[in-house]
């Protein structure tokens, strides 16, 4: 892997965990790494990842029409000869908001060797990784899950981002333990915030430049 990586890709250090993934056989552009700053997880992602952008528009002048004071009478003459005061522009799009990026994850995890490290414990991480650190009731103030990095293939790399849901199925293939020897899981995750030009321009989603405040 590239020397320039971030701490997601060069989690193979003594200060971090690594599970998941351990096939020799598999090329780096497969695969996908997850990290907080204790463990990193590898796997394959599926062809169900995606990313999802969402601009926000809204019609704010809709309801707004000359007649709009006496909109039960106007009602009844639309209704009884069909004419309308709406126009044009009650219907123009005013740009309101970004939503946060949205990543759908197809997490594809296996056992060539050891199902433990190579599915269970991902499955578990991923479950740590998503809680909070809380008390029951008394004692001192937790923390809220951490964010994460995430690095698709050999080019992409998002960070900071929250995993907003885990989807883990029952009904996959075990050994005679009861372990899984092979699992997809889908996570979804997303951007602290809406994603600006600014942050594109200085490389948010690729792999060389874009580090955020809110992670450093």
């Amino acid at each position: 892997m590239d020397s320039g990586d971030s701490k997601i890709v060069t989690a193979q250090n003594d200060k971090l965990t690594v599970v998941g993934n351990t096939d020799p056989r598999l090329h780096d552009s497969r695969k996908v790494w997850i990290a907080d700053d204790e463990t990193t997880i590898v796997g394959v992602y599926g062809e169900g990842t995606t990313l999802e952008v969402t601009a926000n528009w809204g019609m704010p002048f809709e309801g707004f029409t000359p007649g709009q004071h006496f909109q039960m009478i106007g009602g009844g003459i639309q209704a009884k000869e069909g004419l309308t005061m709406v126009k044009t522009w009650n219907t123009y799009q005013i740009w309101q908001y970004n939503e946060p990026h949205r990543f759908n994850l197809e997490l594809k995890l296996y056992a060539l060797r050891d199902p433990d490290l190579e599915v269970m414990e991902p499955l578990r991480v991923l479950e740590r990784m998503i809680a909070p650190d809380i008390g029951s009731f008394h004692g001192a103030p937790g923390r809220i899950a951490k964010s994460l990095q995430v690095k698709i293939g050999t080019n992409v790399l998002y960070q900071p981002l929250i995993l907003n849901s885990i989807s883990v199925p029952f009904d996959k293939e075990t050994d005679s333990q009861g372990r899984y020897v092979r699992c997809t899981v889908n996570l979804t995750l997303s951007t602290n915030t809406m994603v600006s030009k600014e942050m594109l321009k200085r490389g948010f989603g690729i792999q060389s430049n874009y580090y955020s405040n809110a992670s450093s």
